[in-house]
């Protein structure tokens, strides 16, 4: 069995490929992909051998098979007003699939042109699916269903397809991929089997930067601090004036945090800070709180002298090393937890001005709290 889209993953591949030679592949199964780990890739990889008893060499014709099926989330864009369905980005899906296959949402939604909206999968969709896929198999074998960003899931549509895993047509299959599998449906969740994706080793995602013509030095430094995520170090090297600005609007947090514990009359600045990103884009919001998280995590490793670790390198002269002794035994813990409750309420459409007002409310006593 050949992998033509999945990097590394090994372990994975070895797997599937004996669930494949005993033709034991489950009817539907979910890969949970933590951000560029491959996901959306080794779903393609797996649909392809159930569609085609020899593959074209032409990727785009075998991705193009009449038996393969597309679910994303999508949105109102400049080119399409109203009611949108998948059909509407097909040549931007595809695009998406030939130049971003290890991106993640917010990738797609920027492609698309409507990176301020969250994205969707309506009950429309899940309509049209039961539609197609009731229809008999083109090349009268399998059919393939592939869910990309299925958190984007309604409550209608999510019955929709519900009803559809619990009674699939003859030889059809479903392949999920999502993020984190706790957003899935619990009921659509208790009828797959899971795949998680371990990150990617540092030696790969160098491996690929290195391919696409960049320097040694700078391939290294991108490896160490993409966590595991293609998708990450890409987007660090393609869009450097963007995380110079997602540091710095951190960094502005942090200090007003931190300076509002012995000055109240901060307080004030804090909340302005905390409306204008109240006001921005959820994909901007999200953004914000994982670059955060990951801040957290480094300033702990530094704080606790596990240097080999560290792999943080600031774009605005932000010394970590001054600032790790603030994140510590007393308070690393709720930190972290402050900023995934920030983003796990973003993703569900909370409301931004209250969302990060409690967020910076909280950050202050964080920030301020000494170690025991």
């Amino acid at each position: 069995m050949e992998f033509l889209h999945t990097i590394d993953q090994n372990h994975v591949k070895s797997l599937i490929q004996k669930g494949f030679e005993k033709k034991q592949v489950p009817h539907s199964q979910c890969i949970v992909d933590q951000g560029g780990r491959g996901g959306l890739a080794l779903a393609l990889d797996c649909a392809l051998h159930l569609l085609w008893d020899e593959i074209p060499d032409s990727r785009e014709k075998a991705l193009q098979h009449p038996d393969l099926q597309y679910v994303y989330p999508v949105t109102t864009s400049a080119n399409v007003k109203t009611k949108p369905k998948c059909g509407d980005y097909l040549p931007e899906w595809r695009l998406f699939l030939k130049e971003h296959l290890y991106g993640r949402l917010s990738d797609w939604l920027s492609l698309i042109g409507s990176e301020n909206k969250q994205g969707n999968i309506g009950v429309d969709e899940a309509e049209d699916l039961f539609k197609r896929l009731s229809l008999k198999a083109f090349g009268g074998k399998n059919k393939v269903c592939i869910l990309w960003g299925v958190e984007q899931l309604n409550i209608g549509a999510a019955n929709k397809l519900l009803k559809l895993i619990e009674e699939p047509p003859a030889n059809t299959y479903f392949i999920f991929v999502v993020e984190h599998a706790e957003n899935l449906l619990t009921t659509i969740r208790s009828r797959c089997q899971f795949i998680q994706l371990p990150p990617l080793s540092e030696s790969v995602i160098k491996n690929e930067l290195l391919q696409k013509g960049v320097a040694e030095d700078t391939a290294s430094a991108m490896a160490a601090s993409a966590e595991g995520s293609l998708d990450r170090a890409l987007n660090l090297l393609l869009q450097k004036e963007e995380v110079q600005a997602t540091e710095a609007l951190l960094i502005e947090c942090l200090r007003m945090s931190f300076r509002a514990g012995g000055n109240p009359s901060i307080s004030i600045e804090l909340m302005q800070w905390a409306n204008a990103l109240g006001q921005m884009g959820r994909p901007r919001q999200k953004e914000f709180l994982r670059f955060g998280l990951q801040f957290i995590r480094q300033a702990l490793l530094r704080s606790y002298r596990a240097n080999e670790l560290v792999h943080f390198q600031s774009m605005n002269n932000f010394s970590l090393e001054k600032f790790a002794p603030f994140v510590h035994s007393g308070n690393a813990k709720e930190i972290v937890s402050l900023f995934e409750s920030a983003l796990y309420a973003v993703e569900r459409n909370g409301n931004g001005k209250i969302i990060f007002t409690d967020f910076c409310l909280s950050l202050t006593r964080l920030l301020n709290t000494k170690e025991a």
